[in-house]
């Protein structure tokens, strides 16, 4: 009795050391394991409140005509709000798997787009001053409701290049009870010819609600599966599609601005795909300067027409980006040394007076989140805040504080408040400061998978301010593979990506990391 009292205390002991080694490998399995998750159709509509609708529309529950209600932005349903219930209940949605060798035609009947023409007899549908008429929520088509159409099985119509069929879907339910929840378990390709399909990524809280909308719009043509809100899931779980088929080319569109683009560049090698996606961008930010270089604009509104914007991105031309690694190396500070922090840059990286702008902005957008939720109030605020500099020019003397070689060679620094590093030619929202440089003959032509960097100066902020409308040249300091900056004599705001933070002395070093695919409306010049 007495020995098995002296054992016991060390039995616990290597049930907990079981236990936590158990348990790290289980996060470490987890960290390199993603689910798509898929929503449970089973338990209705996803219903969006609707306070007005722009165009005649009638309830599929009760027949007569609504103003206001519930739209299932998924299968596009229309009914009144205390016919919620009795529409999941009654009206199937659109599915992201089914059973068989095939998808059958989803019809909803009425609230067909303005001139819907009958796929059988070519004439209008929808224009009786009731609901009827019907429209297949996979394929698109419409027919009159007197009209029957010989194909059981759906083929699709134009979307068929970029959608993964439902019949080519299995799902699973995983988890513990009461947190079980869908996921694709298994994904085959179609038979369909040039088959790419399409992965849209996007935060449903981004913008004034824009992110929402456009996922939205997304689900009504994609399989739902396809469309994936950042606010609730990783990229790397959208991204599980490229390990479920691995042979397959994908297109991932990213609703959103530059750091979601790099945010999903990083999950993309994070994971070590076999083959890697072809990304492009529907520009959502506000600066949005590697989307304007790509060709995509610099920014869209909700009024969009979505198949638009597929037709752009299948005739859409891979390109290759590339990536930069900056290591920051702290200086120790009373003996102590800060860690070592990497990222790694798509677009610029820069400090000084162009860093403190961005920083300030920063600021005043995690105090008040709910007024920079508009494009136009964002660019007010960057013109307040440089505006602000101009006088205040906290960024003064920065030279004395940097030392700059560029390919191992030390550049001179004169009386500077800016120091940028340029891996594509958008810089600031828009601006392209090389094609300004009275020297630039004097240097290569200016490339996003050319393997080098642009390196500039910036005098102060009115000197951005005159960049900007193109009445100024910058301070062109050379072209490199390899850039140097050390910081000394005090801290400075820097920035990477429009990502800004206070840095503190230390040494920067970057170097060349790996290129990415993305997709270009424009890929000419780039």
């Amino acid at each position: 009795m007495l020995s098995f009292q002296m054992a016991a205390p060390a039995l616990v002991g290597i049930m907990f050391v079981i236990i936590f080694v158990l348990m790290h490998l289980y996060r470490r399995y987890r960290q390199m394991h993603y689910d798509v998750l898929v929503r449970d159709i089973t338990k209705g509509h996803r219903w969006v409140m609707m306070d007005i609708f722009n165009e005649v529309t009638f309830c599929n529950i009760s027949n007569i005509q609504i103003k206001h209600g519930a739209r299932c932005d998924t299968c596009g349903i229309c009914v009144e709000d205390y016919n919620m219930k009795e529409a999941n209940k009654k009206l199937p949605c659109k599915p992201s798997s089914v059973n068989g060798d095939g998808t059958r035609h989803l019809w909803v009947k009425g609230n067909l787009p303005s001139y819907s023409v009958c796929c059988i007899c070519g004439g209008e549908c929808g224009i009786s001053p009731h609901i009827c008429d019907r429209r297949c929520v996979w394929c698109k088509r419409t027919l009159h409701d007197d009209c029957r159409n010989g194909a059981e099985f759906c083929d699709f119509g134009k979307f068929r290049p970029i959608i993964v069929p439902p019949h080519c879907v299995e799902l699973k339910k995983v988890g513990i009870k009461g947190r079980r929840h869908l996921i694709v378990s298994k994904a085959r390709r179609p038979n369909f010819e040039n088959w790419k399909p399409l992965i849209v990524l996007g935060n449903r809280k981004s913008g004034n609600n824009e992110g929402e909308i456009m996922l939205c719009a997304f689900r009504d043509i994609l399989n739902p599966a396809q469309v994936i809100d950042l606010h609730d899931m990783k990229p790397e779980n959208a991204l599980e599609w490229c390990h479920l088929l691995p042979d397959t080319v994908f297109r991932v569109l990213v609703c959103g601005g530059d750091g979601s683009v790099g945010w999903v560049l990083n999950a993309i090698e994070n994971l070590k795909l076999k083959t890697l996606p072809e990304v492009g961008i529907l520009p959502l930010g506000t600066g949005n300067d590697l989307a304007r270089v790509l060709g995509w604009g610099e920014g869209h509104d909700t009024d969009i027409d979505i198949s638009e914007v597929v037709d752009q991105i299948v005739a859409a031309t891979p390109v290759q980006l590339d990536r930069w690694k900056i290591s920051i190396n702290h200086k120790r500070h009373m003996g102590i040394s800060r860690p070592k922090k990497e990222m790694v840059m798509n677009n610029y990286f820069s400090i000084g007076v162009d860093a403190l702008v961005t920083l300030n902005f920063h600021k005043s957008r995690q105090s008040w989140p709910w007024l920079f939720a508009n494009r136009v109030i964002n660019k007010f605020c960057y013109f307040t805040y440089g505006t602000k500099d101009v006088l205040e020019r906290e960024c003064k003397n920065l030279h004395e504080k940097l030392k700059l070689e560029i390919d191992g060679e030390e550049i001179e620094l004169n009386d500077i408040e800016g120091l940028v590093v340029l891996n594509i030619p958008s810089w600031g929202g828009g601006c392209r400061p090389w094609e300004l440089a009275e020297n630039k003959d004097d240097f290569c032509p200016q490339r996003i998978d050319d393997g080098m960097l642009e390196v500039m100066a910036l005098y102060s902020s009115f000197h951005i301010a005159q960049l900007q409308v193109g009445m100024a040249s910058p301070i062109t300091l050379g072209q490199a593979r390899n850039v140097k900056i050390t910081l000394s004599g005090g801290n400075a705001p820097m920035q990477c990506d429009g990502e800004p933070w206070e840095q503190h002395p230390a040494e920067i070093n970057i170097r060349y990391h790996r290129k990415a695919t993305l997709l270009a409306r424009t890929p000419r010049d780039l």
